[in-house]
């Protein structure tokens, strides 16, 4: 399957999905973010069933009617892969340290440095 770029319904749509253990109703998808509606969730599956991005996983019940539960079938790695096409390790992590603007980001990012630095010389 070849990957396309998602819109910012789709990905917020595929994120949820990504952060569930188990599979969800397009109902369950609406009441885990208050910015998307039940028609925009419902057209945003369709598109990312049409894309191959995820598949009807299971039949299950909502109260008591019978829905369809969605999970992903491409990973959030292998998106971001996708996102980041052949840029090495090191050219992502300097365009991520040049566009930041925050201080308390960049003291964190300096930690995990020298946390790895240590581990490395160890």
């Amino acid at each position: 399957m070849k990957l396309k770029f998602l819109t910012k319904k789709q990905n917020e749509v595929m994120s949820i999905l990504w952060e569930s253990k188990e599979p969800l109703s397009a109902q369950q998808i609406k009441s885990k973010n208050d910015d998307l509606n039940m028609n925009t969730v419902q057209q945003v599956l369709r598109s990312l069933l049409k894309m191959g991005y995820i598949k009807v996983a299971d039949i299950g019940y909502s109260h008591t009617v019978l829905t369809r539960l969605y999970s992903s079938t491409v990973s959030q790695s292998d998106y971001i892969q996708f996102l980041l096409g052949d840029k090495s390790p090191f050219e992502v992590t300097s365009s991520l340290i040049n566009n930041n603007s925050s201080l308390k980001e960049l003291d964190e990012l300096r930690k995990l440095i020298d946390k790895k630095r240590k581990e490395l010389e160890d």
